[in-house]
């Protein structure tokens, strides 16, 4: 029915309008709630991810960059074998490295998209307040009396209910979640089925890091990686070996 002819309920029909517009609303205020708190929780998990994987790519580079260097230096003595020795160990950084940036990129959109979903969630908190208070507003048009007065102040009552802030609620979702974060690190990993030598071999495709590793040869001025039998062209004088690599 159009909205000039439409008439409020009135009477017994008011009473049961505003009854099911107040259940909606604290329905809708604990479905956003809920999600608040998801949101909250999931950027707990992913902001620490962030943080451990953006680490751990930062140390894979400075191996592989270490390994790189220490092949360079022994193709530029003529010692093949352990210049390539430490290019497969480069490429096992490399792989490190680029897996550890793929896991932080993917934590980092998981950040932006849970700041982004709480925003929503706490834009809709007010929204629904003011849908309420326009819906009773509506309902209560033709009520008089006491009646009405009842009803309004319920109205009221839940519309300052479902407008209180989320602070207390996105502090205690957050000691919740460090919670279970540090409770997760006390129980360790799962346990992984042990995988044969040679079937992890096959697995991993060492070559592929190459252009990763070109690009770092480019920015450590070295040279590019020797053919075989010749010693490799370096853009800078080698330099003894200081120091060992951790893996």
């Amino acid at each position: 029915m159009p909205p000039s002819t439409w008439n409020p309920p009135s009477g017994p029909g008011a009473r049961r309008a505003v009854d099911e517009a107040l259940a909606a609303a604290r329905e809708r205020d604990r479905q956003l709630r809920a999600e608040i708190a998801r949101m909250v929780a999931d950027r707990i998990v992913a902001a620490e991810e962030l943080e451990t994987s953006r680490t751990e790519a930062d140390d894979a580079r400075t191996l592989a960059a270490r390994a790189l260097t220490r092949s360079d230096e022994s193709a530029q003595a003529g010692q093949r074998a352990e210049a390539a020795t430490f290019t497969d160990a480069a490429r096992v950084f490399a792989m490190r490295w680029r897996d550890a940036r793929a896991r932080a990129a993917d934590a980092e959109a998981r950040v932006t998209a849970a700041d982004e979903g709480r925003r929503r969630a706490e834009a809709g908190l007010a929204a629904n307040a003011g849908a309420l208070d326009k819906a009773a507003a509506a309902h209560l048009a033709s009520a008089t009396g006491r009646r009405a007065a009842k009803m309004q102040a319920e109205v009221d009552a839940t519309v300052s209910e479902i407008s209180s802030p989320a602070a207390e609620l996105v502090a205690q979702a957050e000691a919740d979640a460090r919670v279970e974060r540090a409770r997760a690190r006390e129980e360790g990993p799962a346990t992984v089925e042990p995988v044969a030598a040679e079937d992890l071999e096959d697995a991993l495709d060492l070559e592929s890091v190459d252009p990763l590793l070109d690009e770092l040869r480019t920015e450590l001025g070295l040279g590019d990686p020797a053919p075989d039998g010749e010693p490799a062209a370096s853009a800078k004088a080698a330099k003894p070996a200081k120091a060992g690599m951790r893996g």
